[in-house]
């Protein structure tokens, strides 16, 4: 028989939508984190009560999820959404204090992120033109522009508005990202004409949204997921661990590389919340690091002979 927990554990994910401003990919997570908390319980043969939420209950969780072969990351992140609850049942006097704030997360694994370069980006692009419509043409090359040259998450690519576009100022308004922030990303020029020719070929069906369907539907998930992978396949990159979000990962390396911005823009762009975060991209080749060396202003270009002469 299910306890209060559960009950509480249904009330708590609109509050975090709706009171947080968590987007509703997170709240699916946490959704799904915490229905495996309980099940854990469940199984434990706890009564599934605000009691249940202890620190012994909580450590023999996570001691089942790294017998299961659980990544750090994975293992932190669902520790995370179990805080979060603890603290929200506190705060709502659903119990008299919240040991579960005292919980240690494991360090997570530091991965550099896949990017990829130019001509692969090149190649990407191209391989989005190469349909048998038109319009899936001009739609597929506009997003994997748009994705390419800003840096979009998924979610916020198919969040676009047809508002959210200003060809006079060349900014693109990013109106749900991740906390439901709101930022301003530039737009180059490749991705402004791109967008152009993909609305003369677009549909509606009485909405707003940026992107859509052969019938003017508008494009979910599983629909870009489906289309990204035929162009992926058709572009001729092979190199495993490349998805959507390489795309961002990419602009932000290239970026980086270029010398050109900095990692406060970078984190703007990117809309990230903290610096730490965008901190990842700064990764770079061997040969970067022996230019970067060669570029300090006191190094000055001479012979051995020349500095004998000095001397």
């Amino acid at each position: 028989m299910q306890g209060k927990l559960f009950t509480l554990a249904r009330e708590f994910l609109p509050y975090l939508e709706a009171e947080r401003g968590c987007s509703r990919l997170t709240v699916s997570s946490y959704a799904s984190d915490l229905r495996l908390f309980l099940a854990h319980l469940q199984g434990s043969g706890q009564p599934g009560e605000p009691t249940c939420l202890t620190l012994p209950n909580a450590r023999s969780w996570i001691v089942q999820m790294h017998r299961a072969g659980l990544s750090p990351t994975t293992v932190a992140r669902r520790i995370s959404a179990l805080k979060s609850f603890a603290r929200y049942l506190e705060e709502q006097g659903h119990t008299d204090r919240n040991e579960i704030a005292r919980l240690q997360s494991p360090a997570r694994q530091q991965t550099l992120p896949t990017y990829l370069g130019q001509e692969e980006l090149l190649r990407i692009r191209d391989a989005a033109l190469r349909q048998r419509t038109a319009y899936a043409a001009f739609r597929d090359y506009a997003m994997l522009s748009v994705l390419i040259f800003t840096g979009l998450r998924r979610g916020e690519l198919l969040n676009l508005r047809l508002g959210d576009v200003d060809f006079t100022e060349k900014t693109l308004r990013v109106t749900k990202g991740k906390g439901n922030k709101t930022r301003i990303v530039p737009l180059v020029q490749e991705a402004i004409e791109a967008i152009q020719d993909w609305l003369v070929f677009r549909r509606t069906k009485g909405h707003a949204y940026l992107f859509t369907t052969i019938r003017g539907n508008r494009i979910y998930p599983s629909r870009l997921q489906a289309t990204w992978k035929k162009v992926l396949a058709r572009s001729g990159v092979t190199r495993p661990g490349v998805t959507l979000h390489t795309l961002r990962h990419s602009l932000a390396t290239l970026l980086l590389q270029s010398g050109q911005a900095d990692l406060v823009s970078i984190q703007h762009i990117l809309g990230h919340s903290r610096l730490d975060t965008t901190g990842i991209y700064l990764h770079v080749v061997p040969s970067q690091l022996r230019q970067a060396v060669e570029a300090h202003p006191l190094v000055v270009s001479h012979s051995r002979d020349d500095y004998g002469a000095r001397r």
